[in-house]
């Protein structure tokens, strides 16, 4: 992701700045118990549900001319819920300003990627100004009805925002011509965002498991100190700037994961000292990393369907969903055996989808394969010794590149290419001196990584990729 000039838009970034700050609040806030008079599971099913409408009403095109209007009241809708909450103290009103006011953050989202010329670094200074925002109540307390007057002017302040960037959005023809135009997502695309919203859930549930546990088991003699908090909003703009320097790089993903799956293991050895906070320090820098780092991947792949916004919300939407499941899973069943529990399970889960974070990456078009190197050669024999015929250079680099796409090994490789000659069991047994078991095992994996069914429909795979790739050549 090339970093341009740094041009910050300004308005989208406010607005998403003044929405974020008001759900950290609510979702810090509101964790501790007694800072808010309302529910927080009910708050945060509210924000998911709302911002997942959200995106599906604000990408439809036939009402493009009404989304002006329909922020408007949307934000109205949602204030003067506020307004009721922060009188009544109900629940109800509670949730439904919740569920309104995340309805207009994929239209800012929308607006906001699409004007950035610096995304990571500035959706870096966006959800840093979120968290800082609610390090200041931190420090300077409010009441609760004062708490709640403050959620309605930053609802009120994010509110006005979209609808600006909305009518402004309306007033510019070309913009719109060109959003006309915008036919969908490949089919890779798809697959793409499936695979890396399942590595998200998988590891904003593991991060929640993390951080639900560091706030049960703390002691009111040893509370969680404010200096944790006061630093973590830093990682936000720093991850974001590395993210557009050195584009989108999955050991940034395996860092973080790292990190999280650290912390279980040290918590019991480590309960009220410096290493304790330290763990706990690093487990929310790493939620901060994945949560930018998702982002801009997901609104990168998304920038050409007309679900943008949708796609873009996907990453933190699944963060409150977790965190809301967690939470209900922590209170269905307390002690720790349930939380180590999910925890082995997560990490065990990890190390399932790890090896297809580049993959999907691959299909997304972010990340390139890399060119079949002279080491990969010296690992196929078989393949070198078939290139002396006809046009087997040709297919020795597909398969090459088939492999390089799906996460093949070499030895996979000789299976795969002997297969496409007609080679039954026996036959790649005897070329390649392996027992019929070890065969299996290759077919399992190849199955496996091209999720194919069987064999015949694993070379359907293969031929309809180098036929496909053949007419792109005459193009």
């Amino acid at each position: 992701m090339a970093s341009g000039a740094k041009k910050l838009p300004l308005l989208s970034g406010a607005g998403m700045a003044c929405l974020l700050a008001m759900q950290f609040v609510v979702f810090l806030e509101g964790r501790g118990g007694e800072s808010l008079s309302f529910e927080l599971q009910g708050a945060l099913a509210g924000f998911c549900v709302g911002i997942l409408l959200g995106g599906l009403f604000f990408s439809t095109k036939s009402l493009k001319r009404l989304f002006p209007l329909c922020v408007a009241l949307f934000t109205f809708i949602s204030t003067a819920l506020w307004a009721g909450s922060a009188v009544e103290g109900n629940a109800f009103f509670t949730c439904g300003a919740c569920f309104w006011g995340g309805m207009l953050l994929p239209p800012l989202l929308e607006a906001f990627f699409a004007r950035s010329s610096s995304p990571g670094f500035h959706v870096g200074i966006v959800f840093a100004c979120g968290d800082f925002f609610w390090l200041l109540l931190y420090v300077f307390p409010l009441s609760v009805e004062a708490m709640h007057w403050t959620l309605l002017v930053l609802q009120c302040a994010g509110g006005g925002a979209a609808t600006a960037c909305l009518f402004r959005e309306k007033q510019a023809p070309q913009e719109k011509e060109r959003s006309n135009r915008q036919e969908g997502l490949s089919r890779q695309a798809l697959t793409s965002l499936r695979y890396l919203t399942t590595i998200a859930l998988l590891f904003f549930l593991l991060d929640s498991f993390v951080d639900i546990t560091f706030y049960r088991i703390h002691s009111q003699v040893f509370p969680i100190p404010a200096q944790v908090h006061l630093y973590i909003w830093i990682v936000y703009p720093i991850a974001g700037l590395l993210i557009d320097r050195y584009g989108i790089d999955m050991r940034i993903l395996l860092v973080c994961i790292g990190g999280v799956i650290l912390s279980p293991t040290l918590i019991a050895v480590s309960e009220g000292t410096v290493v304790y906070w330290s763990i706990y320090a690093i487990d929310l820098s790493c939620r901060g990393i994945a949560t930018v780092y998702f982002l801009l991947v997901f609104a990168q792949i998304g920038k050409n369907s007309p679900r943008k916004g949708l796609i873009a919300s996907v990453p933190y939407v699944v963060m409150l969903a977790a965190f809301l499941g967690v939470s209900r899973i922590v209170e269905s069943f307390p002690g720790t055996v349930p939380v180590a529990s999910g925890c082995l399970f997560l990490t065990a889960a990890f190390s399932y989808v790890s090896a297809r974070i580049q993959y999907a990456l691959t299909l997304s078009g972010m990340v390139n394969m890399p060119a079949p190197g002279h080491a990969d050669e010296r690992e196929e024999p078989l393949a070198v010794a078939q290139a002396v015929r006809g046009n087997v250079w040709r297919r020795t680099d597909r398969v090459a590149d088939f492999a390089l796409k799906y996460g093949i090994s070499p030895r996979e490789k000789d299976v795969l290419w002997l297969l496409l000659e007609g080679c039954d069991t026996a036959a790649v047994c005897a070329r390649l001196h392996i027992s019929e078991n070890t065969l299996k095992t290759h077919i399992r994996q190849l199955l496996r990584k091209t999720e194919t069914r069987n064999r015949s429909a694993l070379l359907v795979l293969f031929f309809a990729e180098e036929s496909r790739e053949k007419e792109d050549m005459r193009e």
